[in-house]
């Protein structure tokens, strides 16, 4: 039976770990449609793999005269406003992404939302665990009161369109100004999400100072979330966007305050260094740390130890080498994610009892 589903993605994560989903649901024949926000660059994404879609917030969902305390309650009413508005007089069979939980609940709609972040490091979510029908998880991530709810798999967000079933790295479709270059990649978050008040990471001086560092071993490429500024201009990422699988692929060493980015370049073998507050919150982050060995995670007052740690891993010889022996044990102990989430989507609701009956269903998905 064809299923009618509703997507809302608010950042380019939430479209990374859903793309292969919603590609393989309208291969299928389903009707879907997808909903946006003006983010980071979410929409060019979404422009480049040609899906039709609609911007609710083509001007993005910040006030220019006022900070993150004031906007943030401001937008969260005016989505569930114009999430109302777009889904009146229309019928889906299922809602998935933010904001979606709580219009689902006055449309009746069953809703599944997607997090990868603990209650305790995120307790904002909250008001999304509780509104959703299921929440779709790594299992290792701790919902608190919400686990009851979760729809947990083995694996990480990153799985969900990293996994070989559905992207396998080739070098000659990097960039033409990478091919055969040894480069490193390095990610700068904006950090002005509500979550990120009282955050920190990588800003403008020690960015100089990676840099300093990394420019007599090769190329550098940056992409960041904020602004920088000029000095910088010269480093930042122009190609496709979604050409950023090869180029974290690839990537000699991948440096970023981003847990989603860290993770990503964890999964595809490449040696990664993180530095903000957030890792030591996330268990999946902790995890790739010490379990798999794949990341080296510092605070923003370890900056010492920070730049000490890129310093010996410029230091070493077959580095890549090392990090895929490694990547090699992660593979084996996680799902196709992406695989086992259509199946849910086009089997539901069956598919929430026969999760529920027994977990292990999902090992079937490989």
């Amino acid at each position: 039976m064809k299923k009618s589903i509703l997507f809302f993605l608010v950042h380019p994560a939430k479209y990374h770990f859903h793309k292969v989903q919603i590609n393989k649901l309208i291969s299928n024949g389903h009707k879907v449609d997808i909903l946006i926000t003006k983010k980071d660059i979410l929409e060019q994404l979404v422009k480049e793999e040609g899906w039709n879609y609609t911007n609710l917030f083509p001007k993005g969902r910040k006030l220019m005269f006022s900070n993150v305390f004031f906007s943030v309650p401001y937008f969260f009413f005016l989505t569930i406003y114009r999430l109302l508005k777009y889904t009146k007089n229309k019928k889906y069979d299922l809602f998935i992404g933010d904001l979606l939980t709580i219009v689902g609940l006055i449309r009746r709609v069953p809703t599944i939302f997607a997090t990868d972040d603990t209650l305790k490091a995120v307790p904002q979510g909250a008001i999304f665990y509780h509104t959703a029908t299921d929440i779709v998880a790594p299992i290792i991530t701790d919902l608190g009161p919400y686990n009851k709810k979760k729809i947990g798999y083995f694996g990480y967000k990153a799985i969900a369109h990293l996994h070989p079933n559905h992207f396998k790295p080739r070098a000659e479709n990097l960039p033409s100004e990478l091919v055969g270059k040894k480069y490193f990649f390095i990610r700068a978050t904006g950090f002005q999400a509500s979550h990120d008040i009282g955050k920190k990471g990588i800003d403008n001086q020690l960015l100089s100072e990676i840099i300093d560092r990394l420019l007599p071993h090769g190329k550098i490429i940056i992409s960041s979330e904020r602004p920088l500024t000029k000095e910088f201009e010269k480093y930042l990422y122009k190609f496709k966007k979604t050409q950023i699988g090869e180029v974290l692929a690839f990537a000699e060493l991948f440096i970023s305050d981003s847990t989603t980015m860290t993770s990503e370049a964890a999964y595809l073998g490449t040696p990664s260094v993180e530095y903000d507050d957030y890792f030591h919150e996330i268990e999946q982050m902790l995890e790739l740390k010490d379990k798999y060995k794949l990341i080296h995670c510092y605070r923003t007052s370890e900056q010492v130890e920070f730049l000490n740690k890129i310093n010996h891993l410029l230091s070493k010889e077959n580095l890549r080498k090392e990090y895929k022996k490694r990547q090699s044990k992660l593979l084996s102990d996680s799902i196709d994610v992406s695989s086992f989430l259509v199946w849910f989507y086009e089997n539901y609701p069956k598919s929430r009892k026969s999760y529920f009956s027994s977990n292990l269903i999902q090992k079937k998905f490989v």
